[in-house]
């Protein structure tokens, strides 16, 4: 957005109808993202493209996984060792893939 542009004055619109513009789009702002889900075509757009929610569902389910063997993998050491600070090769591999991710 460019400040010293004025998409208002451009657009035509009455005082009344630029002011009741900033209201809606205000509010939907404030109500947050699942408001303009209402919005059919945009609702359309999100629903209709399957292949990023599909990303997202893969990255998701191998965190929890990485997370699970983390957790595994450092319970099965501190037992073995007794001791809990000690990370193993598998944990450095588990941690770096992690970071990998959520970047």
């Amino acid at each position: 957005m460019i400040p010293e542009r004025n998409l208002m004055a451009a657009s035509g619109l009455q005082d009344q109808q630029q002011s009741k513009w900033i209201a809606d789009i205000t509010e939907m702002m404030d109500e947050g993202p699942r408001d303009i889900l209402r919005l059919p075509r945009i609702r359309q757009a999100v629903v209709a493209s399957p292949e990023p929610k599909l990303w997202f569902s893969k990255i998701r389910m191998e965190l929890e996984m990485l997370y699970l063997k983390g957790v595994h993998r450092h319970d099965k050491c501190r037992n073995e060792n007794g001791v809990g600070d000690e990370i193993d090769a598998i944990q450095q591999d588990i941690f770096r893939r992690r970071g990998e991710l959520v970047l």
